[in-house]
């Protein structure tokens, strides 16, 4: 019992002389990645960070609620749910996200105006059909849009066309 209860002393002794080394590393590693972001976002264009802030915009509205669900039992309850089919629209914003904010070459514009034009024809689908694409309730009056999903629509087109001007530019710039 007196090894467990020494064993003990010395793992939080250990645990508390090693917070000031932990901290030190991670503060080193948050100054390190600001840096990094600071140096990679002034070699940026101004449509080009446009751009940036337009899909980091569109990967925080595709996780938030789109809809709010309001049962009315016996007392009036509010829910608020997201698409069904929330994942297509986390996955592509997460992938143009990273694809083309921090790599640059000629399928990754492939990629973007596809999965852009996908999103784009399954949000007015949706849009027009959400009992179909969008959630799975019996009384559809119950279930109202937000405001996070016309936002993310809006976003959503904004990234399309400064997509397209921000690649036209760079084009014009590099022939």
């Amino acid at each position: 019992m007196q090894i467990l209860f020494a064993n003990l002393i010395g793992f939080l002794q250990f645990s508390v002389n090693s917070i000031g080394i932990v901290l030190f590393g991670w503060i080193h590693i948050a100054k390190s990645g600001s840096l990094f972001l600071f140096h990679f976002w002034k070699k940026k264009i101004l449509l080009d960070q446009i751009f940036f802030i337009l899909l980091f915009l569109q990967l925080v509205f595709s996780v938030l609620p789109w809809f709010q669900y309001e049962p009315n039992f016996d007392s009036l309850e509010t829910v608020n749910i997201g698409p069904k089919w929330n994942f297509l629209f986390i996955l592509v914003s997460l992938l143009n996200f990273f694809f083309l904010g921090f790599w640059k070459s000629s399928w990754v514009r492939v990629w973007f105006f596809a999965t852009q034009l996908v999103m784009t024809i399954v949000l007015i689908w949706g849009y027009l059909e959400p009992s179909r694409y969008y959630f799975d309730f019996i009384n559809e009056k119950e279930i109202s849009f937000k405001l996070t999903f016309y936002i993310f629509s809006g976003i959503s087109i904004s990234s399309f066309l400064i997509g397209f001007l921000t690649f036209q530019q760079e084009d014009s710039l590099y022939d």
